[in-house]
């Protein structure tokens, strides 16, 4: 049988052979067929609704509601899961199809092999390139050569603030990411490697999905013999992880993002429209 996808909004649900899995916002439901009662789509404005009715043993049934693009492929779907659903007796008791339900990991996205040939990439550069060049033509013509200068000369410390900035939004990310649905386990030490000049010890550890995995650093100590420290990682993403340090260095991160991280990001972002109105008003 082949496997149905059908794409809502911040919600993917893919038809298996014995049950359908719901990605919705990084969590991944698998709900097996034996829990469905039904799977029904909407008539009139609604045709594009499409809900997913679990079996209930006398209570309000759970329903999980999808708002797909297509009407065509909403049918398409639920005439797909209840064909494949059991046959059962309308007078037949049911079980509690919300007991069914289990949170299974999401598979981990296909590393790029070539980061910088992707055309959301290319984009950026594109998009830094047309700022430059704005910016040079309007300093040109304000016929003020030292607005070029100043210009040129402020674009390649933007840039590195544009670099800071990424950083500051990829640790805020992967914080709250961590924070909202990180699996905290204990890792064990491996072993030690030299990485320059500089012995970086390595800890393994094994996922949800029973797959052994390392950490590369340090973290506060939380048992000895053998030496343990505690790593979150994200099960949707697990090479996105971190290590619980200790109260010093946790309050050295926080000013270093406070007192440096936010401050060049404000910076950065006002940049852009800052200097273009100032060359717009010297024409």
């Amino acid at each position: 049988m082949t496997e149905l996808v059908l794409r809502a909004r911040r919600t993917t649900a893919l038809f298996e052979r014995d049950a359908v899995l719901l990605d919705r916002r990084g969590n991944r439901l698998r709900i097996p067929l034996a829990a469905i009662e039904t799977v029904r789509t909407g008539g009139g404005s609604r045709r594009r609704v499409i809900e997913i009715v679990l079996t209930s043993a006398g209570a309000t049934p759970v329903v999980h509601t999808l708002s797909p693009p297509s009407a065509t492929a909403a049918t398409a779907f639920a005439d797909a899961v209840n064909a494949a659903l059991p046959v059962r007796d309308a007078v037949e008791p049911r079980t509690d199809g919300a007991t069914l339900v289990t949170t299974v990991p999401v598979p981990p996205r296909t590393e790029r092999k070539d980061r910088w040939t992707t055309s959301r990439e290319r984009r950026v550069q594109w998009a830094f390139g047309a700022l430059f060049a704005l910016g040079t033509a309007l300093a040109a013509a304000t016929g003020e050569w030292v607005l070029v200068l100043l210009w040129v000369t402020s674009y390649a410390p933007f840039l590195v603030g544009c670099a800071l900035t990424h950083i500051v939004y990829r640790v805020t990310v992967d914080w709250w990411l961590l924070r909202r649905r990180g699996i905290t386990v204990l890792a064990v030490y491996k072993d030690s490697d030299y990485v320059g000049d500089v012995l970086v010890k390595r800890y393994s550890f094994t996922d949800a999905a029973g797959e052994e995995r390392t950490f590369s650093g340090g973290g506060r100590l939380v048992a000895t013999d053998p030496e343990r420290i505690e790593v979150t990682y994200d099960p949707c993403a697990p090479k996105r992880r971190a290590t619980r340090d200790g109260p010093v260095v946790r309050t050295l991160s926080v000013l270093a993002y406070v007192l440096l991280g936010l401050p060049v990001t404000a910076v950065t972002a006002a940049y852009p429209p800052a200097s273009l109105i100032v060359l717009l008003s010297a024409l």
